[in-house]
């Protein structure tokens, strides 16, 4: 009996490669439906997008459409950027465990710190100022016209009340990491029609102020780095 045992063992002992090649098989195909939720997912946001905001180089102007795809404006949009800092988070990226695509963009602060002014892209009415336990935590949620709202989320304080109108780059609260954040940062998400689309199709491809200097510190510490291993290795 202990010999039967003893062979069994040993056969499996020997194919142990194959039972891990097995083993990863059956973890792909369970992996495989959730992976193409996310790359349709991730398609299908870009597309609505694109559906009911879309930027016309030509012309320089942003033409907004009905969910049915009837475009009932054409508006030449004057922005700026919320906060300065690096765009972590793209619009549509996957941003797991918390969204299965990113409903904005991501702009952390270049010092990791908490407090930097946050401004108005564009001019509206604030039509919400408080806080939620999780998501956004502190946000502002501000109408611009023509069915568009901008959400600022994350904030560590608000400096506008509900009902109020602010111009473009006027200060409505400072940076932080409340509700579901991993850092100071600012969640900027831009609605159209309650939908969210690419804030990029309204603040353009350049990336907010604050990058090189977040590159900059990097670079700092990789040279650091780099002086520190060169040292050992002279020893």
């Amino acid at each position: 009996m202990e010999a039967i045992l003893l062979k069994n063992a040993f056969l499996i002992f020997s194919y142990r490669n194959e039972l891990k090649y097995l083993l990863f098989t059956f973890v792909v195909i369970l992996a495989l439906p959730i992976i193409a939720v996310i790359v349709l997912t991730q398609s299908g946001i870009s597309l609505v997008s694109d559906a009911l905001a879309h930027y016309n180089p030509q012309t320089k102007s942003i033409e907004l459409f009905y969910p049915d795809g009837t475009k009932y404006n054409t508006i030449q949009a004057t922005t700026v950027w919320p906060v300065k800092g690096v765009v972590t988070l793209e619009f549509g990226d996957s941003d797991l465990p918390y969204q299965v695509f990113h409903s904005g963009i991501d702009i952390a602060n270049p010092d990791g710190k908490i407090g930097d002014d946050v401004v108005a892209i564009m001019p509206g009415k604030v039509i919400y100022a408080g806080e939620i336990s999780w998501g956004f935590g502190k946000h502002v949620i501000i109408d611009h016209g023509n069915n568009i709202t901008s959400i600022y989320g994350h904030l560590s304080e608000i400096d506008v009340t509900e009902g109020q109108e602010v111009a473009i780059g006027e200060i409505i609260g400072k940076e932080g990491e409340t509700g579901w954040a991993t850092g100071p940062h600012v969640h900027l998400q831009i609605d159209v029609w309650g939908i969210p689309v690419n804030p990029r199709t309204f603040l353009g491809e350049e990336d907010p102020p604050g990058k090189i200097k977040l590159l900059s510190i990097i670079t700092y510490q990789l040279t650091l780095s780099q002086q520190t291993q060169n040292k050992f290795l002279d020893l």
